[in-house]
């Protein structure tokens, strides 16, 4: 189950090995997608077939979960942007995760189709990550998971986009994603009782 569960880190180990090494986000996300691949294989190697009903099972909550909370992330961005006087843009990371994937020279519509679908695949495997590494998922562990993904955000992105408005920047992830983790966690630990997965 960590196996899968750090598997569905892929996209997020892509960006990050961009991050810090400049490496290509499409190659980068090749590479990770088949290691993904291969300990998918791993695992369902290793499962008897109980288990592998358990992994395609809690996969399948994680995925509508993750897509759910990653909607309720942004429209929680929004929120908190309109209430906030200053010109700070909480979605200019989605415009330059498409500028990576379909290049520069690529129509601004392009750029934010591709930063949408990167962000979603994102949010969604960052979900589907927590529903196998955590044995107990509820609000408590989702808020823990979300303000992880907080730290390395915090940690990387004002640097990397040269963000101007820190404070800004930094309040409204940081609410953006407790609020990600609160509906993850209710979420994931809903689905999974509805599915009858016992961890």
């Amino acid at each position: 189950m960590r196996l899968v569960g750090i598997a569905a880190l892929f996209s997020g180990v892509a960006l990050l090995a961009h991050i810090l090494t400049n490496i290509s986000l499409r190659v980068g996300l090749g590479v990770t997608v088949l290691i993904a691949l291969g300990g998918l294989y791993l695992a369902f190697k290793r499962s008897d077939p109980e288990e592998k009903k358990n992994i395609i099972k809690i996969a399948l909550v994680g995925t509508i979960v993750g897509l759910a909370a990653t909607g309720v992330y942004d429209f929680a961005k929004y929120i908190l942007a309109r209430f906030d006087p200053s010109p700070y843009n909480p979605y200019e990371a989605i415009r330059i995760f498409g500028s990576l994937l379909v290049g520069e020279s690529s129509s601004l519509q392009a750029q934010r189709v591709a930063g949408t679908l990167f962000h979603f695949l994102n949010g969604t495997c960052f979900a589907i990550a927590y529903a196998f590494l955590f044995k107990k998922h509820g609000i408590l562990t989702g808020i823990l998971w979300g303000v992880f993904l907080e730290t390395f955000q915090l940690t990387l992105y004002p640097g990397w986009l040269d963000i101007k408005f820190y404070e800004e920047f930094t309040r409204i992830s940081f609410f953006s994603h407790i609020i990600y983790g609160i509906v993850l966690g209710v979420g994931i630990k809903y689905g999974l009782h509805k599915v009858r997965v016992v961890q």
